[in-house]
């Protein structure tokens, strides 16, 4: 259902140690207390913060026996994510897009147990006063992900919708869907344009022999490498 190519290492580590603690405890699910069970046994940025906040294994673990105990009878061929496990995931994608960041960690991972809430997990750690607040207090900077060109304030060219296809410089305001959005502050009808980025060039201008435009007849020639002297 999801990339997991996008987890970290670590992340991934995460949710085989879930399996593994569920396995340990005879259970046939894989629930949102082994997966908080899992990140503490992770030397993650997620265990550092659960320690600083007073979160310790031994203790997690004890509270989940008298708590769960071994109901089941353990069948590797059934234990699959509880439908809680499954919301902390879809949690955990859509913070980090929304954080522009291309990898969940075990962090996300954290942040989703909490936001979903209801799980067995979420209980444990709101009995111990662990907040998203406080989480997030604690966690490191958040690196977004790097913007593709045209990236927003970027100089580029634009050329007219009609022949002769003239170039006009803009600065790169946004994105609209598929579309740069380019403010063209001299063009005398057209001050903002919405145009894919392939048909954009950068400033200066680097022809890259592949522009119909640029290509078309009553176009000047476009620019060539400089001149190379004769040398010294």
């Amino acid at each position: 259902m999801y990339p997991f190519e996008r987890f970290t290492e670590d992340a991934k580590k995460v949710l085989t140690l879930a399996q593994e603690e569920a396995e340990r405890s005879q259970h046939s699910y894989i629930g949102t207390e082994h997966l908080l069970l899992a990140l503490l046994a992770t030397k993650s940025e997620a265990s550092r913060i659960l320690s600083a906040l007073g979160v310790e294994a031994e203790d997690v673990r004890q509270v989940l026996k008298a708590v769960l105990g071994r109901s089941e009878r353990l069948n590797i061929q059934r234990i699959i994510p509880t439908s809680r496990v499954k919301k902390v995931i879809q949690i955990a994608f859509e913070d980090a897009d929304h954080e522009g960041s291309t990898s969940i960690t075990p962090t996300h991972l954290l942040l989703g147990l909490l936001q979903e809430g209801e799980g067995i997990a979420a209980h444990v750690l709101q009995d111990r006063q662990v907040t998203i607040q406080k989480v997030r207090a604690l966690r490191g900077p958040v690196e977004p992900a790097p913007q593709p060109w045209p990236f927003p304030g970027s100089r580029v060219l634009v050329h007219d919708p009609d022949p002769p296809y003239r170039l006009w410089e803009g600065i790169v305001t946004g994105h609209e869907e598929e579309k740069v959005v380019i403010a063209v502050a001299l063009h005398p009808t057209r001050p903002e344009a919405r145009l894919p980025g392939s048909t954009l060039h950068p400033v200066p201008l680097r022809f890259s022999g592949d522009c119909e435009r640029c290509l078309a007849p009553g176009q000047p020639p476009p620019p060539g490498p400089p001149d190379q002297g004769a040398g010294n």
